[in-house]
């Protein structure tokens, strides 16, 4: 679960305008760090903005560091954010990556690499090959050396781009 979730609701619940970093963490109990963080994403994508910023020694007695203290006041409402997933790295998203930084590959060198199965690797170089992003160029011994002919994609083809099996 991401901050800016909790964050959000929390800002749309109580219906608030303007609030201090030390009220956001408050309301969400979350820790600090990330709840500022996910304060400056919201303020860089135009939802909040930011009205001043104090600095704060933490324990006068022990000199600690100054911390930022911003205050923000709510200019577009966060609930209309689009909600953002992270990508999942999976065994192919390894596998893909694999291949666009080498150029030139065999399916052991992936799975040694990818710590994938044979049979994922297999399976995947098949699909990939059908699709027309990879070719068979030679041998290396006894294994088939493969090459990357289309990389257009900075993330590994779907399922429906490649095919089914």
């Amino acid at each position: 679960m991401s901050v800016l979730d909790p964050l959000i609701g929390w800002l749309l619940a109580k219906n608030i305008k303007r609030f201090s970093l030390e009220r956001a963490v408050a309301g969400t109990k979350l820790p600090r760090k990330p709840v500022l963080r996910a304060l400056d994403l919201l303020t860089r994508e135009g939802y909040l903005e930011q009205i001043d910023e104090r600095w704060e020694r933490v324990d006068l007695r022990v000199g600690g560091k100054p911390r930022r203290q911003p205050r923000w006041k709510v200019v577009k409402s966060p609930g209309e954010r689009k909600k953002t997933r992270a990508l999942k790295t999976t065994k192919r998203a390894k596998i893909w990556k694999i291949i666009r930084a080498k150029r030139y590959f065999t399916k052991a060198d992936l799975v040694i690499t990818s710590g994938a199965t044979e049979d994922n690797v297999d399976e995947y170089v098949r699909l990939l090959k059908n699709a027309g992003y990879v070719r068979k160029t030679g041998k290396d011994g006894r294994r088939d050396v493969f090459m990357l002919v289309r990389d257009q994609l900075e993330h590994p083809p779907l399922q429906r781009e490649v095919g089914h099996v």
